[in-house]
């Protein structure tokens, strides 16, 4: 059995694919498996993930005639690793060679944690790039790659405490960042591939908030984790994204859907920490917030009430936002934590 399975989902990604999977099989850490699902590509990706996997009987090819959406060709991949460790690479973002040696280091040396997470670069990856990211050169950061993060030293905390720093975005808030275990990530992953929503947002079609929900109750259930300061992963973003799109076509949705899946998640896990009530009441904050300026667009009047409650979860976020800094990094949350339980 492998230590660590690197799962990759791909639907006609062929422009990046191929660095995506040359990246995996540099890693450091050689007691790895490459497991990658296809979804009835059109564009050759299934081509090239073929001659990788003709090179390096590491990597295991599963394929569909069919696209059934990310959550369960994400789901498909996790009942099929075989690792001790697993984490999701998407097929457009790339691991830096040490990311599968430092994570699963870090977690063989506290056997008890269910996940650990790191720090990631963002590239901003155009329709035509000019600089081509060689997997080869990937331990030796490009000055075009900025950090996703503020920078924040090697922290261990407590679970609540993480799931503040990802609803804070003081942590990188996608699956790729953090390395697993394979076994905890089976029995939580089923409880976020439908959220229901009093919005009438299908998340299992259109999946945004889905992984924090999944991280926020991993890190709660682990207790503590250790979150590595160093960037392993260069989180590539492309125009044509599905969250890119969304973003620029109704960004309150986004932001909404993000949001109420933390609140729906860590109202599931009010037993796993004391301090859930002060992160449920944060969350519930930004859904009032987020859902004020939603429907303005859609000119409704908001889910979140009267004008008292939408001045009360603007006050509250501002005041939460004021105290768990980014810069400040860990030590924030857990005084914010501290304080408000």
């Amino acid at each position: 059995m492998p230590l660590v399975s690197l799962l990759i989902p791909t639907h006609n990604n062929a422009s990046t694919a191929g660095e995506t999977i040359e990246s995996c099989c540099r890693q450091t850490l050689k007691d790895i498996e490459i497991v990658i699902y296809d979804e009835a590509s059109k564009d050759g990706t299934l081509d090239i993930i073929n001659r990788f996997a003709a090179a390096d009987s590491r990597i295991r090819v599963l394929t569909s005639p069919t696209n059934s959406g990310p959550l369960r060709a994400w789901r498909k991949l996790l009942h099929e690793a075989r690792g001790h460790y697993c984490t999701w690479v998407w097929s457009d973002d790339l691991l830096l060679p040490r990311f599968a040696e430092t994570l699963a280091g870090t977690l063989s040396q506290n056997p008890n944690d269910l996940l650990a997470g790191c720090n990631a670069y963002r590239y901003y990856l155009p329709d035509d790039p000019k600089e081509k990211i060689e997997p080869a050169n990937l331990d030796q950061p490009s000055p075009s790659w900025e950090l996703l993060n503020e920078r924040y030293p090697t922290t261990r905390l407590k679970g609540d405490a993480y799931a503040l720093g990802i609803f804070a975005k003081i942590f990188p808030v996608t699956q790729m960042c953090n390395l697993f275990s394979t076994e905890a990530a089976r029995e939580v992953f089923d409880h976020y591939i439908e959220i229901q929503n009093p919005y009438g947002f299908d998340y299992s079609r259109l999946a945004y908030g889905n992984d924090v929900a999944f991280l926020s109750e991993l890190g709660l259930r682990s207790g503590e984790l250790v979150q590595v300061g160093e960037p392993l992963v260069v989180a590539r973003s492309t125009p044509g994204s599905l969250t890119e799109r969304l973003i620029r076509t109704n960004r309150w949705q986004y932001w909404l859907q993000y949001t109420y899946a933390f609140y729906a998640g860590w109202s599931q896990c009010r037993s796993l920490s004391p301090r859930m009530p002060a992160l449920i009441r944060a969350a519930d904050a930004r859904v009032h917030f987020c859902d004020f300026f939603y429907s303005l667009k859609h000119r409704r009047w908001p889910r979140a009430g009267n004008p008292f409650k939408i001045a009360r979860a603007v006050w509250f976020i501002f005041r939460h936002d004021r105290h768990v800094n980014k810069k400040a990094g860990p030590e924030s949350m857990e005084r914010w934590l501290t304080k408000k339980s």
